[in-house]
């Protein structure tokens, strides 16, 4: 079990704190204004798994021993009256996941507190406040009146934050991002500052760079007399970071230096949560801020220009996936001037989708799954609608803005989202079908044309370009303003299959998939669509017409191919799988050895016996290649991710739904069962009699 004082360590390991506690580590040592906090690592997560949802003894001792310093650190007491100690509980994981667990606040309060508050401050407002904001929250995360003793409220209050990281919630935003079930969240304990305090307080968030267009102004929002959640739960229309200059022009001017020296030292866009009390300047959290596709090939080129990354981290800060949604479509203009204006807010990410209006998460997530492009509209967005935003093709909101919820996983998504449409104002659209632009913040009646986007709208493209050229970079490179586009031809066997292989996909990672460019083939995947042979909504899916269809496909193409090579070809690849499924193994069980998850030597080991399969694999590939043409890809998949692996990306071994060299492998062997004839089950039989 890990208990850790933040601020105390130079290197500490963010598997083990989460990505909250490294931040708050990170910025105390850099000597910016931090509320004391210790944290409780991701491996007490596990402990309290293993405990069937119950603290080992050891862990409840050190946390009281944790409590009593912190008491002393900030000379208050929990439930002392006349100078009470109230904190906050938060979870993190190692990989940001924004709101998608639990977190308490104002945690210490009860009636007699907020008396003493009342007292102390003068300000029964403040006091009342307090109080409701802990009860409400608690009683939403642990499902139970809190009880007014704070150790027992701070004792649910932890193991309701290790709960969270297995809520439905947590675990699809998890599916769908390809995170790791088993890397846990660490908890956080904080003292509390409070926005709520007096009219010099309030909370809220800024990005050292705009997350929806890149540009290089700071980009903020600000709500005066609130707390945190406040400003992240879009519950609240916030005011725009400058109205914080105008009234506190001291704690402005310190929150734009930390945020400079943050995103310096992060190398990276930061996306940093403020609190100011009585005027006082306090840092809650930063991280890599998530941003639009255009948002993220703009700063990538901006963090270069202004010396802070080199050009090859520069090209790590965009994703193939992020190149490929910047030729998504939008609105022809000749549309847009006949259209019909039905909502109107702040755009929070950019991208045009037409779809058919819905209010309810769970209906947007049935419709998408039987192929309806849906586009969601919600009063605000709450982490539990993850599930039907990943499913949406678009996102509305009536309140919140530009740093909310909604907003935030929007941008990760890459979905367009407008958010802050005003109360009551999209109720009367469910069941209609709309088009949303969300780079104007505007919903238009009806599907309008859309015409293929085009790099002219982000210059900064040409400048990535032109870095990508000669690199030899892994990153997907996007063709060049005027350059022809990939001229292979995308048929529908190949669209299917490897749909088909993935179980579900987006668009943008399907074209990377079958590399052809994304107009291309959402033209097939539309076409499928409408045959009834996909499913065709934001994830893709293939339909029982689909696998019907697909397995006529493939017989056919099998009659043209010389089956004693490919069968010559799929004997030989059966030898090398065996020594591949050998080392798979060795490498996920460690051989048996004891204490060897650090052993580079053994790991070493393992990797050179990768280079031996790759370097056996491919000549098979380039064979297979000769009769089926579409197989020769997955050498250059398989050397990617073996590239990676090399790099020190252990991820890129053998984690699924990431195209790792064993998800690759398991799609080639597939491939070859398939093309020989076969099935998995014909495979295993010869297996057995062997």
């Amino acid at each position: 079990m890990t208990l850790l004082w933040l601020g105390e360590h130079p290197d500490l390991d963010r598997e083990l704190v989460g990505g909250k506690a490294h931040s708050l580590n990170r910025m105390q040592l850099l000597g910016l204004a931090v509320p004391p906090a210790f944290v409780l690592g991701t491996d007490t997560c596990a402990l309290f798994d293993a405990g069937g949802g119950e603290l080992p003894g050891d862990v409840v001792a050190d946390l009281k021993d944790a409590v009593s310093e912190l008491e002393r650190r900030r000379q208050r007491r929990f439930g002392d009256p006349e100078r009470p100690l109230l904190v906050s509980v938060r979870s993190g994981a190692a990989r940001s996941m924004p709101g998608m667990m639990d977190t308490i606040l104002n945690l210490g309060a009860n009636a007699a507190v907020a008396d003493g508050l009342r007292t102390q401050t003068g300000n029964p407002m403040y006091a009342a406040d307090t109080l409701r904001r802990f009860v409400d929250q608690f009683e939403r995360v642990v499902g139970a009146a809190p009880p007014e003793d704070p150790w027992q409220q701070l004792l649910a209050a932890v193991g309701a934050v290790f709960r969270s990281w297995n809520s439905p919630r947590a675990q699809s935003y998890r599916r769908h991002h390809g995170i790791d079930d088993d890397g846990g969240t660490a908890v956080t304990v904080q003292a509390m500052v409070f926005g709520n305090f007096d009219d010099q307080s309030g909370s809220g968030v800024l990005f050292t760079r705009n997350p929806s267009t890149g540009d290089q102004a700071p980009f903020g929002e600000w709500l005066p007399l609130g707390q945190g959640e406040d400003v992240v739960s879009g519950r609240h229309d916030p005011l725009p970071l400058h109205t914080l200059a105008q009234q506190l022009p001291e704690a402005h001017a310190e929150l734009l230096t930390a945020a400079r020296t943050l995103e310096i030292t992060g190398k990276d866009v930061q996306e940093v949560e403020f609190t100011v009390e009585s005027g006082r300047l306090w840092l809650l959290q930063t991280r890599a801020a998530k941003r639009s596709p255009d948002a993220a090939v703009r700063c990538a080129v901006s963090l270069h220009q202004d010396g802070i990354v080199t050009i090859e981290e520069a090209l790590r800060l965009v994703t193939p996936e992020q190149l490929a949604a910047l030729r998504r479509p939008r609105i022809a203009p000749g549309a847009r001037a006949k259209a019909t204006l039905l909502a109107r807010g702040e755009p929070a990410c950019p991208g045009t989708a037409r779809g058919t209006v819905v209010l309810d998460t769970e209906e947007g997530e049935d419709l998408a799954g039987q192929g309806v492009d849906v586009v969601l509209a919600r009063p605000t967005a709450d982490p539990q609608d993850v599930a039907g935003m990943i499913a949406a093709v678009a996102i509305l909101t009536e309140v919140g803005g530009s740093t909310s919820h909604a907003a935030v996983v929007s941008r990760e998504l890459g979905t367009p989202c407008v958010v802050g449409c005003g109360v009551g104002t999209l109720q009367a659209l469910a069941g209609r079908l709309v088009t949303v632009d969300g780079e104007t913040g505007e919903v238009f009646d009806g599907a309008l044309e859309i015409a293929v986007g085009t790099e002219t709208a982000n210059p900064a493209l040409s400048t990535l370009n032109s870095w990508l050229a000669g690199r030899g970079s892994l990153v997907d490179q996007a063709p060049a303003e005027g350059q022809p586009q990939r001229s292979e031809v995308v048929d529908e066997l190949k669209v299917l299959q490897a749909v088909r292989l993935k179980g579900r996909i987006g668009l943008a990672a399907l074209a990377a998939t079958v590399d052809v460019d994304s107009a291309s083939v959402g033209t097939v995947v539309t076409q499928l669509g409408e045959a009834g042979f996909l499913f065709a909504g934001k994830v893709i899916k293939v339909s029982p017409e689909g696998r019907q269809r697909l397995t006529e496909l493939l017989a056919e193409e099998r009659s043209g191919l010389d089956k004693g090579a490919i069968a010559a070809v799929y004997d030989d690849f059966r030898g090398v799988n065996a020594d591949f499924k050998a080392l798979i193994t060795d490498w996920q069980l460690r051989n048996g050895e004891p204490n060897t998850h650090d052993d580079a030597a053994y790991d070493a080991r393992v990797l050179t016996r990768l280079d031996d399969v790759h370097n056996r694999v491919t000549p098979l590939i380039a064979a297979a290649a000769v009769h089926l043409t579409r197989l020769a890809s997955y050498s250059a998949k398989l050397s990617a991710a073996l590239a990676k692996v090399h790099a020190g990306e252990r991820i890129w071994l053998t984690r699924p739904i990431i195209d790792s060299y064993h998800t690759v492998w398991f799609e080639l062997h597939e491939e070859l069962i398939l093309a020989a004839g076969l099935t998995r089950e014909d495979e295993a039989r010869a297996g057995h009699a062997q």
